[in-house]
């Protein structure tokens, strides 16, 4: 799944998660996955369990560092909250990869512990997906990215991690969990409870030019008040002048 923080895209919006347990429900049944999730799928909420240049290959920017170093920023960013989906994949973690095969004679033991061991064990298994918010450290959350490896597609790991990733919100006493949704991956959002802002809140983005307009006024006098005390006095010789206009 592609990441939802594309503030670019003209047909964004911002949808909230709904409280109706029993209607997300309804809808999550009605979007049944398609394939079978990958074999002993674990998550966890442990930014330090989840491999920045992995997520960034998840995320299908494989080999590029600078993105790799951001979202590494990210994951250790106190506000931040992140969830990683993890599996165990045959191979040596080199890019190639597969599901784990299960065939009769398989380990029923291991079979067995990845049942038992539910949502949090992740040793010796592969990052297939994750998912990131952001707060802003008291009671409001947007989700920025979900990233699901392009092989475990289709098989209920985005859902499970936007799930995973309101409980985790939940924890933290942050029930206002927004996301900004292209029109493309709207209908993923709604069958996992998203609907529209409560506060009819809308996507909105500050234009290049007008960022440029506030980058150009960085050397007025008032922005310098903190430097030293630079351009105090021509703020004070202009207010004189227009006192002295006033009079007249």
């Amino acid at each position: 799944m592609a990441s939802t923080s594309s503030a670019r895209a003209p047909t964004a919006a911002r949808v909230s998660l709904g409280r109706d347990p029993r209607a997300r429900a309804s809808r999550r049944a009605a979007a049944a996955p398609l394939r079978d999730p990958p074999p002993g799928l674990a998550f966890s909420s442990d930014a330090d369990a989840i491999d920045p240049a992995e997520a960034s290959a998840v995320a299908g920017r494989a080999g590029d560092a600078a993105h790799a170093a951001r979202l590494r920023a990210v994951f250790s960013a106190r506000e931040g909250v992140v969830v990683g989906a993890f599996a165990r994949l045959d191979g040596d973690g080199d890019g190639d990869a597969v599901p784990a095969r299960r065939f009769p004679g398989a380990s029923l033991v291991q079979m067995g512990f990845d049942l038992l061991a539910g949502d949090g064990d992740v040793d010796g298994k592969s990052l297939v997906g994750f998912a990131r918010a952001a707060t802003d450290g008291s009671m409001v959350a947007t989700v920025d990215e979900i990233a699901v490896d392009a092989r475990f597609r289709n098989a209920g790991v985005g859902a499970r991690l936007l799930g995973k990733l309101a409980a985790t919100l939940r924890a933290r006493e942050v029930y206002d969990v927004g996301a900004r949704v292209p029109a493309a991956r709207r209908s993923f959002f709604e069958t996992c409870g998203f609907g529209p802002d409560a506060e009819g809140a809308v996507l909105m983005a500050l234009p290049a030019e007008a960022a440029a307009e506030i980058r150009g006024a960085r050397d007025h006098p008032a922005r310098r008040l903190k430097r030293n005390g630079e351009g105090v006095e021509a703020l004070m010789l202009r207010a004189m002048e227009r006192a002295d206009r006033d009079r007249r």
